[in-house]
C-alpha cells in the first residue's frame, strides 16, 4: 500500500470556477467519501500566499495577469495554482507518495503571455518553478487532455530538463528527442485499444526525472466534449500504467478539462483509488 493520497481541494472551486468546468467538482469530491473514511485519501485544502503571487508574477507577465483580472477569474486561477503547488510541495518532502489535485480552473493552455480554452494561469509550470528552488531538477509531464497542451509546451519546449508527452486528437506523433518533446497523434474517437497502444509506445521509453505530473482531463471520454472516445475503463487502465512507469517517484495528478459531471463522479475516484491501493 502506498500511504493515504493526498487531495487537493476548495469548495471555492464549484462555487467560484469556470462556468463550463465547476459543476463537477462537488459531486466527484463527494464520491471520495468512503475513500476518505477508509484512510485511504487525506484532503489539503489550499491556500493563496505571497509565495503564489510571487511565482505567478514570474510566469506571466503583467498584462497577462491584468487580462485575467478584467475576465473575472483572477481569484479562482490563482488558488487553482496554488494548490497545485502545495500539492508538489508536500510530495516532494516525502509527506506523501501521490496526489491528486482538483481545480477550479485549468492551466495546460496559458502560456507566459496569453490564455484561453478555460486556463488561465499555468499551474503545472508555476510547480516547476517552484520546486526547482527547493533543489529538484527533472521533471516529466505526462498530458492526456485530448486538446494539445499549448501552454506547457511554450513553457518548456526549449528545456532538456522537462520531460513532456501529448496525447492529442491527430494524424502523426512529432518527436523531439533533444528536448524531449513528445506527442502522440490519436484519431478521432480513439478507443481504449487505440489509447492503450500509445500509452505502451510513449511510457515504454526510459526516463530520468524526479517527480511526475499527469494533466488528466475527462473531456478524453465519450460522452464528454474532446475528441476521444473512452469508455470508463479507460482511466483505471491509465492510473495502473502511470504507477508501473513513475515506480517510487513522487507523482501528481492534476484535473485539466471535463464537463460532464456524471463522468467525473465516475472516474475521478476510481483514478484516486488505483492511487491509493495499488
Amino acid at each position: 500500500m502506498p500511504g493515504p493520497v493526498m487531495v487537493v481541494y476548495s469548495e471555492k472551486f464549484s462555487a467560484e470556477g469556470y462556468p463550463y468546468l465547476k459543476h463537477r467538482i462537488k459531486p466527484a469530491f463527494q464520491a471520495l467519501k468512503e475513500l476518505i473514511q477508509r484512510g485511504l485519501v487525506e484532503v489539503i485544502e489550499p491556500t493563496v500566499n505571497d509565495q503564489a503571487v510571487h511565482l505567478l508574477e514570474r510566469l506571466h507577465n503583467r498584462q497577462h495577469i491584468n487580462d485575467v483580472r478584467y475576465s473575472g477569474h483572477y481569484d479562482v486561477s490563482l488558488l487553482s495554482l496554488a494548490g497545485v503547488v502545495q500539492g508538489a510541495e508536500l510530495l516532494a518532502e516525502g509527506k506523501y507518495a501521490r496526489g491528486f489535485a482538483f481545480v477550479g480552473a485549468a492551466g495546460h493552455h496559458a502560456s507566459p503571455n496569453g490564455f484561453w480554452g478555460f486556463c488561465f494561469f499555468n499551474d503545472v509550470a508555476a510547480a516547476i518553478y517552484h520546486l526547482r528552488e527547493k533543489g529538484l531538477k527533472r521533471f516529466l509531464i505526462l498530458d492526456v487532455d485530448p486538446h494539445f497542451g499549448d501552454g506547457t509546451r511554450n513553457f518548456f519546449k526549449n528545456d532538456k530538463d522537462v520531460i513532456h508527452i501529448n496525447f492529442t486528437t491527430g494524424t502523426k506523433n512529432e518527436i523531439d528527442e533533444e528536448f524531449h518533446n513528445y506527442d502522440y497523434g490519436l484519431s478521432f474517437n480513439a478507443d481504449d485499444q487505440e489509447f492503450e497502444e500509445a500509452l505502451n509506445q510513449a511510457l515504454g521509453k526510459q526516463f530520468d526525472f524526479d517527480l511526475m505530473f499527469v494533466i488528466f482531463g475527462h473531456d478524453s471520454h465519450v460522452t464528454d466534449y474532446g475528441g476521444f472516445a473512452f469508455s470508463d475503463a479507460a482511466y483505471p487502465m491509465l492510473t495502473r500504467k502511470v504507477i508501473e512507469f513513475c515506480g517510487q517517484r513522487p507523482l501528481l495528478w492534476v484535473l485539466s478539462g471535463g464537463s460532464d459531471a456524471g463522468v467525473a463522479t465516475r472516474v475521478i475516484p476510481e483514478v484516486i483509488k488505483v492511487l491509493a491501493t495499488e
